[in-house]
């Protein structure tokens, strides 16, 4: 009973029969529905195999049954987890092998939390962590958490000058890295005054302190039962992609991040299974835990399995590769990136993925000609490829593709309690039907609280009633399927009509002699704005001429979706950490050669 949140022990002692409510984004949900029994692997409802999502006035439903709501801190649903997975490797090192059980990871995460509340940190004072992807990167996440600290997310690829200008917005106190980064996180303390300690695993050095001699805690301080509000304080603060302005602060509660790991395990949501003494899923953890795929999409859901996790810290293919041979995943988290690695590697080797049920693609659109590359290479009717959507704004996850292969092209249906309704490009008022495009329209738990600090910007996200913006420009048919179209900042305007970049990138992709392409807008006295294309050409292919480019897409769309602002040859495209193509750094680039 100590490891219940204050919000559970409140329903409990109503007998789960309350009337009381709580405000869930903006929709009033009652408490006694927030609380779920101890979970169990659930049979699957006539509900769950639904084969149509419910459309009702054009707005959009899950075609899944509700999922039961958990009123715990993501902390003491960790507790939970291990009391039916202790023994179980919870994470381990895909490079040095060190690892940690499930009850390993309690003893240590309350050690942690006890050595923070020793040195004086409270709840409310931020916690920042800039580190790749290690298993001790959940002890301090989770350890912090444990005493009330909301967490900052932050890549550690940044500068020190970026580093420090996300973690002065967000006040934050204190610091965890890994020895590598002690010179750039001493740049950072130094540009934000805010920060009282780094925290670095590895060896001692002067000027810092030891993460390992944090975990000799006696653990005596730690509080099992620190006041936090599960709806409304913050677990986690992770950066906005930044792909159509400047990056924000995104306030995730622990509400918002349980909701979402509950409704991506709901039967029917995914093949993931719960651990036993004879199963267990192994999940490679390669993409960023300082990202809310990561951090949320793959590691809190992986906790909830009882999954063993196993972390890489950079991206090589060689060492990725490694690991899928060495610890032969059961599911593998990737991004487009990593689609094509295994379509074109030339020797792929197969014993590595013949545990493999389901590789699960999101961050980016997988285009329905690369998931069918990638079925065909692994040759295995069994596969599944599976298409999810979200946002960072929605703990991430909002839709996944059914548990079949029959829907590419789509980025999925909705999860359980979501829903979606997509509106009006031009009046922003008219709510659109089936197969009409418009601005995607999103409500569930899972929907943040707010941008940190920035309620304007908050107010301009979120509706009065709960209906967040994406900024996707989507359509959805009759059987619930959405499709992504393109980013809304991102269509080109030329004469008025409006051009989607990815339509023409599309295109530009059929291309025999094109490995990659983006398409951007530039300024036209005429026409307001162009399409332009970058193109990186396949190996071999250095022969084709822009010409050759303009005239294969010319033929193809209407005159106003035509390339009349010419191509770019270029080595490469600029990319995130996730893969997402950069188009706002290709406009940057255009303006800077003019």
């Amino acid at each position: 009973m100590a490891w219940r949140s204050s919000l559970q022990r409140a329903a409990l002692l109503a007998n789960k029969r309350a009337t009381l409510t709580a405000v869930v984004n903006h929709q009033q949900v009652a408490l006694s529905n927030l609380v779920s029994p101890a979970r169990e692997t659930q049979p699957l409802t006539a509900g769950d195999v639904a084969i149509n999502s419910r459309i009702e006035t054009n707005m959009v439903s899950s075609r899944h049954s509700d999922c039961p709501l958990h009123g715990m801190t993501m902390v003491h649903r960790f507790f939970d987890n291990v009391s039916r997975y202790s023994k179980q490797i919870a994470l381990e090192c895909g490079i040095t092998g060190r690892k940690y059980t499930y009850e390993m990871l309690a003893h240590l995460i309350r050690r942690y939390g006890s050595a923070l509340t020793r040195a004086g940190f409270k709840k409310g004072q931020v916690m920042a962590i800039v580190s790749p992807n290690v298993p001790e990167f959940a002890i301090a996440l989770l350890g912090a958490s444990a005493i009330g600290m909301p967490v900052a997310l932050v890549n550690p690829t940044f500068t020190p000058a970026e580093i420090a200008r996300q973690l002065s917005t967000v006040g934050a106190t204190a610091v965890f890295g890994v020895a590598p980064m002690a010179e750039l996180l001493k740049q950072v303390a130094q540009l934000c005054p805010s920060v009282r300690r780094v925290i670095l695993l590895g060896p001692p050095q002067e000027g810092f302190v030891c993460f390992q001699e944090m975990l000799q805690d006696s653990g005596d301080l730690f509080n099992e039962n620190v006041d936090i509000d599960v709806m409304n304080d913050t677990f986690v603060l992770p950066h906005s992609s930044g792909t159509t302005g400047v990056p924000k602060n995104v306030m995730l509660t622990h509400f918002n991040v349980g909701s979402n790991v509950t409704q991506n395990i709901h039967p029917g949501t995914s093949r993931n299974q719960l651990a036993t003494d004879q199963y267990q899923e192994t999940h490679i953890c390669l993409l960023p835990f300082f990202h809310s795929y990561g951090v949320n999409g793959i590691m809190m859901i992986g906790f909830d399995l009882g999954a063993r996790l196993v972390t890489l810290p950079r991206f090589d293919a060689a060492s990725y590769l490694k690991a899928i041979d060495d610890y032969k995943p059961t599911l593998l988290h990737i991004v487009p990136t990593l689609a094509y690695l295994f379509i074109k590697h030339p020797a792929l080797k197969m014993d590595g993925f013949e545990r493999l049920h389901t590789i699960f693609c999101a961050a980016s659109p997988l285009g329905e000609k690369t998931a069918t590359q990638l079925q065909e290479k692994f040759n295995r009717p069994d596969l599944l490829i599976q298409q999810g959507y979200g946002l960072t704004e929605t703990s991430p996850g909002v839709a996944q593709t059914p548990l079949n292969n029959d829907t590419f092209g789509s980025c999925g249906r909705l999860i359980s309690r979501t829903k979606a309704k997509v509106i009006d490009l031009e009046d922003g008022v008219t709510t659109l039907g089936p197969n009409q495009q418009g601005e995607l329209y999103l409500a569930g738990p899972q929907i943040m609280k707010g941008y940190y600090n920035e309620p304007e910007a908050t107010k301009e996200m979120i509706s009065e009633d709960g209906w967040l913006r994406t900024g996707d420009v989507a359509y959805y048919d009759e059987e619930g399927n959405f499709y992504i179209v393109d980013r809304l900042k991102e269509l080109i305007k030329v004469k008025g009509f409006q051009v989607a970049p990815a339509e023409l990138e599309d295109i530009l992709g059929t291309h025999p002699a094109i490995a990659e392409a983006a398409v951007i807008g530039i300024p036209d006295e005429h026409a307001g704005e162009l399409p332009r294309a970058y193109v990186v050409k396949k190996a071999g292919m250095e022969s084709v001429s822009d010409a050759e480019i303009r005239s294969f897409v010319d033929t193809k769309v209407s005159s106003h979706k035509q390339i009349k602002g010419g191509v770019q040859f270029c080595d490469a495209l600029p990319k995130n950490n996730m893969g997402k193509v950069l188009r706002r750094e290709l406009r940057a680039q255009f303006s800077q050669s003019k």
